[in-house]
């Protein structure tokens, strides 16, 4: 038996452009996140997130639902002029018993908590391209100044789109949490475990993590589905275990956690900049450049080199000022 609680918060924007959908009669939850700022990202992640509950309901497999969406989003855009830039992300978790298989695209994320705090969604975005290639670290990803860079979304015309997927058994007492970035980005991983630690009850976890990041000046739209598994499975299943792209290890200090949450100082912000998902498809020349500066790296790694530090400074500043024009 499953529990779990959804909140969807505007944030400090004017429209919310994140969808939250529920079915427990399915087993399905959904955090769509829609791209674009004022370029319909609300059409477009109702429209998404509505389609693959009717292709579930049909019986269709979850990661065929979710381009079935992205197929329905650009039947839209091609067929009516309003809607032409509108995307979104999509988190979709399909349940099983305890079994639940995830589908993403994006950003959207999901965790996973068993005692620890287990990321099962790796990121489409400009920094995990990075960091695949070497040239950033894990601590820099949530700082990066392109951080809000992602390199798919459901409803993107100019190449096929890639389905995510992770799969595995919710057990007892076992929580998945399906967030957007407004979440994240402000109640980080550290405040996330530590209120899954102290909140045994969905809709207090629930409140609370969205609590966190609105009282932090969340400027984006702030939405998390938590699911808290009541049961073990049937003890002749053998529970899946989902591929884990990060674990977060941390000693726990509720008395300090004030200061690991990300605060936006509003006084000296443009509201209708900071935070703002940006679709970017990285081009072959970008690409190329990245592929060499990793190759580079490694080759210089064997031995002292003083020189390529200051290269890969270089290297990483001319992409972002590309990026910045391409826009």
């Amino acid at each position: 038996m499953l529990t779990s609680f959804a909140k969807t918060h505007i944030g400090q924007r004017t429209t919310n452009e994140d969808f939250v959908l529920v079915d427990k009669k399915l087993g399905l939850y959904i955090v769509a996140d829609g791209v674009g700022g004022l370029e319909k990202g609300d059409i477009a992640s109702k429209i998404a997130s509505q389609k693959v509950k009717k292709c579930i309901k049909k019986g269709k497999d979850l990661d065929y639902s979710v381009y079935e969406a992205h197929g329905a989003l650009v039947d839209q855009i091609e067929s009516n002029n309003s809607k032409q830039g509108m995307a979104t992300t999509i988190a979709a978790v399909l349940f099983t018993g305890n079994n639940y298989q995830i589908s993403w695209v994006g950003d959207t994320r999901v965790y996973l908590w068993d005692g620890k705090l287990k990321l099962l969604t790796k990121d489409d975005s400009y920094v995990e391209y990075l960091l695949k290639h070497g040239l950033i670290d894990t601590n820099e990803l949530e700082t990066h100044p392109d951080r809000h860079i992602i390199s798919q979304a459901l409803g993107m015309r100019r190449k096929e789109v890639t389905i995510n997927s992770n799969s595995g058994t919710l057990e007892k007492n076992q929580v998945l949490l399906i967030c957007s970035d407004g979440l994240y980005s402000i109640a980080n991983e550290t405040v996330i475990a530590n209120e899954l630690s102290l909140q045994k009850e969905m809709t207090h976890l629930t409140e609370k993590l969205v609590k966190i990041a609105v009282e932090n000046n969340g400027i984006d739209n702030i939405s998390l589905i938590s699911i808290k598994s009541n049961d073990n499975t049937i003890p002749q299943d053998e529970p899946i275990k989902p591929h884990v792209v990060r674990e977060f290890e941390f000693e726990l200090k509720p008395d300090n956690l004030e200061n690991t949450v990300r605060t936006i100082d509003k006084e000296e912000t443009d509201l209708d900049l900071i935070d703002i998902t940006k679709l970017q498809e990285l081009t072959k020349k970008e690409k190329d450049l990245l592929e060499s500066a990793a190759l580079t790296s490694q080759k210089k790694n064997r031995g002292t080199n003083y020189i390529f530090p200051i290269a890969l400074i270089v290297i990483i500043v001319l992409i972002g000022v590309l990026l910045y024009f391409s826009r």
